[in-house]
């Protein structure tokens, strides 16, 4: 049972004096202090603003993780995070567990942050690695009304890790400061850059810098983990244009997004394993041979044969075009007659609709075990809110959140972004600054400087979004030493702590990825 909590709120970390110097400015008729583009306006006239004052609220627990009771605290806070200008720009807000029962100075630190961009921590924070979680008896069948729930989590790694749930600005509790400026961390390069800085301004708070650190990304925070780990190092062409001089010993990519392939062909036959996989678990193909075996056989077809034959394209002999089709209905569980109409491709759209068809079902993105009636569906369904995997877990997760909060005393008092799509996602930079190392690039840069880091890449079979097929392409093509990655396919989808028998392998081979890597 989680103990009571006891909390408290700090002053401010930093004074804010941005607009008493833009004031003192204004009068010598200056105008560098006119707001930048992109710049977060002052609430009202600047003079009145009051100073951001940081929030730190600590909590003590106690579970049972890897088979040992531990002791840990939970320190909820706000770390201040320049802008480019030097000058305070952003509030990051992050859950910090530590093990409060050994010796912490030397313990690994694993970084933790889900994708988007514009997406909070929530998904890994309450499904795999914090101490407490949302509970999912029937995690297919997830609860959509209260009455929600939380229960120890058996798979976090607290045992052998602290653990740092990072919310990016404009997502969770974290937000650009008045005076501080969106484009300085609303963007691909930007977001590395103030991961980086977050990083440091922690090491430092807590007196870490002589433990092993790791970064955990999901889906877009693969992006970042691999762009973050760059600029921790840092260097001259780095987005920051500085050297950090900070190695990590590892990362965790969960649904990959680094790194697809951009041909037509090539895009099409990466999926086939994830049809194949999601055809399987609703029995309609596949049967008698186990998930693996059955994904792998998808795997190989798609390579030697579909993709020749997508190749050849209208010059395929009418016989192998038929042989191709029957094929492939055999690994997706579509009509063999609808597939070679459609010139021996399956979008994934067609597929998720197509497939349950019959049952008046269609399956998600997100997740392909995961379905709602087909019927009532709009006629341009939101990505997110209409599809059967996110609009089914969701409810759970975000109501478990709040449960965390009062229990562990965290006061809510402004509204948690769980997902910001417009005012992070659409409002997103993506390009990249001249010179600039790309993730792949970057990552790759970061393995060849540093022999120590290891990767594991992490896919769930029934990933729509994010493909195992993908993952095996990155990591075939990201130019990284063999030896030292390891790719992995979990029974799930692209949350792949979703189900006991998914999180409990993929937390095996997290914590295997950092005792390896420990002396």
């Amino acid at each position: 049972m989680a103990r009571r909590s006891r909390s408290s709120t700090s002053g401010p970390i930093r004074a804010m004096m941005a607009r008493s110097l833009c004031a003192a400015l204004a009068a010598l008729a200056l105008s560098a202090c006119q707001p930048a583009e992109g710049e977060a306006a002052a609430a009202g006239a600047g003079e009145t603003s009051a100073p951001f004052e940081p929030r730190r609220f600590v909590h003590e627990g106690e579970g049972r993780f890897g088979g040992e009771v531990v002791r840990y605290r939970l320190i909820a806070e706000d770390m201040v995070v320049d802008g480019a200008d030097g000058r305070p720009g952003a509030a990051v807000f992050a859950f910090t567990y530590l093990r409060t029962d050994v010796e912490g100075e030397e313990r690994p630190v694993v970084f933790v942050f889900n994708g988007g961009p514009g997406s909070s921590s929530v998904w890994m924070h309450m499904g795999l690695f914090g101490p407490r979680r949302v509970s999912l008896p029937d995690p297919l069948n997830p609860p959509a009304t209260p009455p929600f729930a939380l229960e120890d989590n058996p798979h976090s790694i607290l045992d052998i890790a602290d653990l740092v749930m990072i919310d990016p600005p404009g997502t969770g509790f974290s937000r650009v400061l008045d005076g501080g400026r969106d484009a300085d961390f609303l963007g691909t390069a930007a977001d590395a850059v103030a991961t980086a800085a977050f990083i440091e301004r922690w090491l430092d708070a807590h007196g870490r810098w002589n433990s092993p650190r790791y970064l955990v990304g999901a889906s877009y925070g693969t992006v970042r983990a691999a762009l973050t780990a760059r600029s921790l190092m840092g260097g001259p062409m780095d987005p920051a244009g500085r050297l950090g001089g900070i190695g990590a010993d590892g990362a965790v990519l969960i649904g990959q997004a680094i790194l697809s392939p951009d041909g037509d062909h090539e895009s099409q036959v990466a999926r086939l394993s994830a049809f194949a996989a999601t055809a399987h678990h609703h029995g309609r193909a596949g049967q008698g041979r186990s998930l693996d075996e059955f994904a792998a056989e998808a795997d190989a077809f798609a390579r030697t044969r579909w993709l020749p034959a997508l190749f050849v394209g209208d010059a395929l002999a009418e016989e192998e075009r038929r042989e191709i089709a029957e094929a492939l209905a055999g690994f997706t569980g579509l009509d063999a007659d609808g597939i070679e109409a459609d010139g021996l491709r399956v979008s994934t759209a067609d597929f998720r609709i197509r497939l349950l068809a019959d049952e008046g079902l269609e399956i998600g993105a997100y997740d392909g075990r995961y379905v709602l009636p087909a019927r009532g569906r709009p006629a341009s369904p939101d990505p997110v809110g209409d599809d059967p995997a996110m609009a089914r877990y969701s409810p759970a997760f975000t109501a478990g959140l709040r449960l965390l909060f009062d229990e562990t005393g965290v006061a809510a008092d402004a509204r948690y972004e769980a997902i910001a799509f417009r005012a992070v996602n659409a409002a997103w930079n993506r390009d990249m600054p001249p010179g600039a190392a790309g993730p792949a690039e970057a990552l790759a840069g970061v393995m060849r400087a540093n022999p120590d880091f290891r990767l594991l890449i992490a896919t769930g079979h029934h990933d729509l979004v994010t493909p195992p097929g993908d993952a095996d392409y990155f990591a075939a093509h990201a130019g990284l030493p063999a030896e030292r990655v390891r790719t992995a396919r979990y029974p799930s989808g692209h949350m792949p702590y979703l189900g006991e028998d998914s999180a409990e392998a993929l937390t095996a081979d997290i914590r295997a990825l950092i005792l390896e890597t420990q002396p």
